[in-house]
């Protein structure tokens, strides 16, 4: 090597140096930055009951845990059922150094009984693998199951795992039936009953049970349920009926009714390491000390045995109607002239599944013209049953001259009580005709049916326009107009196939049905704000407005809109992907439905105006990113 060529060498090699340590630096970075990421999943106890609530928690840790996605949970169909998720994120900055913490709160209701595991949860996360630890679990026959942990917890998650376990014996959910055999088709009360010992600030219908099989008719509950007071196992508890339904098999055997699932905001006082004789008074939660805790709760799942209907004396002409009716028959005239309509009206009244009551069988006379029954309900659901009367109204027209009568109108049903089928029949109806005027009428010898018939006129009216000719060969059939009828029918019946399975849809999934109903609820809404305004009533308007931008992000993507807040509207948009601009916007408009709602009312009518205009731009807007 020249001495130049050393000379080089020598200069290069202090920048070469000064790489190579950057390079190892930033690696070394790089390294501790994916090591700082850790993820570990954990249950809330390890002991369940059978149709008891547990939680599963995944938490990711990290300073960049903040940015990672959801991880998807385990599959555990085989033994429990999912009810919900929330997430929660605690940062702490310790010497300097961001602690993030982000906890994902899985719902579950235990189904089956035995001693299973629940899968490690995998991960990937910028472009290493993480995997936690299988979880065993058994699920007993009891009723309160005890908890224990099963991992290391960091400090606060025991007294997390205490509270959750107190707020389980201080809140829960119960369903009742009032008989736990029925028949066929015979009404079966199923009642939900909120029972808390704390302080409910809000709550809401999440999942609504599968009733496939049943016919449902629903109570109507008053908006603020009636509270009283209830001893269960020797504590007292606070009682609010939220949901009251009658359900009708309509089929027999063993049927299991689903839990349903509402969703609570629970204020619980904050746990303080040291007590003072000023924390009973600082406790209050003017001051900020208490915390508000959402709770999922699941009802208990029913059993209901039903019973075929006995084949034994069964009529031919039963309808398979259940429960206890009376019917009646009556003309609005006795005498009237031919062709004049007279009314019939017959009514099924009495209590059981009223809506599915079929039209009787009328033997009408020959001389008769009938017309489709127009029907009238009039249904009542209260007193545990649901009760009412059905109307059919006929017209008849009479055509011929003469004493006619109708016969007494039977109907069968199955009577509970007596366990029998029972007929009910009308009195005989008799009408007397009379020939009308300006009207002749010619029968044949033998028949009482009309032969000949003039209404009004006896000689028919010269025609005075030459008919209309067609070229020979020129054929209906085989015109592109007989061809589109033809496919006429195929397209109904493709079209009759889509909306049912349209509704099967809308039926079956609660959340898509929620999605496309939730611009038609945004609207109804924004209605009742209008009113408001109109009104110049300030805050009811804000109220409005508000209920209608968090019913709508609720409503879309499937959550409880009770006890949203901003940022969580936020989160939840921004992880779908929906641009700052169509969020920002959204959020000013909750964010002054808040202001105005407890500020002093300085809102002009102008400035109502402006942010209707805004709330309804933003809810259409975000419609179509979502």
């Amino acid at each position: 090597m020249t001495k130049l060529e050393s000379e080089k060498v020598r200069g290069l090699r202090p920048a070469i140096i000064g790489v190579s340590f950057f390079a190892i630096l930033f690696l070394s970075f790089v390294n501790l930055y994916a090591q700082d990421f850790k993820i570990r999943s954990f249950l809330d106890k390890a002991v369940i009951g059978l149709n008891q609530q547990f939680e599963l928690q995944i938490e990711l840790s990290g300073s960049n845990a903040n940015g990672a996605p959801q991880p998807a949970p385990p599959d555990v169909t085989t033994f429990a059922r999912y009810l919900g998720s929330q997430t929660s994120t605690n940062m702490q900055f310790v010497n300097g150094k961001m602690s993030v913490n982000v906890t994902y709160t899985y719902h579950y209701l235990a189904t089956a009984e035995g001693k299973y595991q629940i899968p490690p949860v995998k991960y990937d996360f910028k472009g290493e693998s993480y995997s936690t630890d299988a979880i065993a679990v058994e699920i007993i026959k009891q009723q309160h199951s005890p908890a224990r942990p099963l991992q290391s917890r960091q400090p606060g998650q025991d007294s997390r795992a205490s509270q959750q376990q107190n707020l389980d014996e201080q809140l829960f959910l119960r369903a009742t039936i009032d008989k736990e055999q029925v028949f066929q088709n015979e009404a079966v009360i199923v009642s939900y009953k909120l029972y808390f010992a704390v302080n409910v600030n809000n709550y809401g219908i999440s999942e609504l049970p599968n009733t496939v099989g049943f016919w449902s008719e629903e109570f109507e509950l008053p908006s603020t349920p009636k509270v009283y007071n209830e001893t269960v196992n020797g504590r007292q508890f606070r009682v609010a009926e939220i949901k009251k339904v009658a359900l009708f098999s309509q089929g027999p055997g063993e049927k299991k009714l689903d839990p349903l699932v509402v969703e609570c905001e629970v204020q619980m006082p904050r746990k303080r390491g040291r007590r003072s004789q000023f924390d009973s008074f600082f406790d209050d939660p003017f001051f900020g000390f208490a915390q508000t805790v959402r709770k999922t709760l699941a009802s208990n799942e029913l059993t209901l045995k039903v019973l075929p209907l006995p084949e034994k004396g069964k009529p031919r002409d039963f309808s398979g109607a259940v429960g206890n009716f009376a019917i009646s028959a009556s003309t609005d005239k006795q005498r009237t002239k031919t062709n004049e309509a007279i009314t019939l009206k017959v009514r099924l009244s009495g209590s059981g599944n009223m809506k599915i009551l079929p039209q009787p069988r009328i033997d009408f006379p020959a001389d008769f013209e009938v017309y489709d029954p127009k029907i009238v309900e009039n249904f009542k659901r209260a007193d545990n049953q649901v009760s009412g009367s059905k109307t059919f109204e006929y017209v008849l027209i009479p055509r011929f001259p003469g004493r006619q009568t109708i016969n007494p109108i039977r109907f069968t049903y199955f009577d509970v009580a007596g366990k029998r089928y029972k007929t009910v029949t009308t009195s005989p109806l008799d009408i007397v005709v009379e020939k009308g005027e300006q009207q002749f009428v010619a029968t044949g010898m033998a028949s009482s049916k009309e032969d000949v018939k003039f209404i009004g006129q006896d000689i028919r009216f010269i025609q005075m326009h030459l008919p209309e000719f067609s070229r020979i060969g020129n054929a209906f059939y085989k015109s592109r107009v007989f061809f589109l009828l033809i496919g006429l029918p195929l397209l109904a019946l493709a079209g009759a196939h889509f909306q049912q399975r349209q509704q099967q849809r809308l039926s079956s999934n609660v959340a898509y049905a929620r999605s496309r109903k939730a611009n038609q609820m945004a609207v109804k809404r924004l209605k009742k704000a209008r009113k408001e305004l109109d009104s110049g009533n300030a805050k009811s308007f804000y109220s409005e407005v508000s209920t209608a931008l968090m019913g709508f992000i609720g409503d879309k993507l499937n959550v409880s809109a009770a006890g949203l807040i901003v940022d969580e509207v936020a989160q939840m948009l921004r992880q779908r992907g929906i641009g700052d601009e169509v969020v920002n916007a959204y959020l000013d408009c909750l964010k002054t439905c808040d202001f105005q709602r407890f500020a002093p009312n300085r809102s002009s009518n102008g400035d109502m105006k402006t942010l209707f205009d805004q709330a309804r731009h933003a809810i259409i807007t975000l419609e179509r990113h979502i």
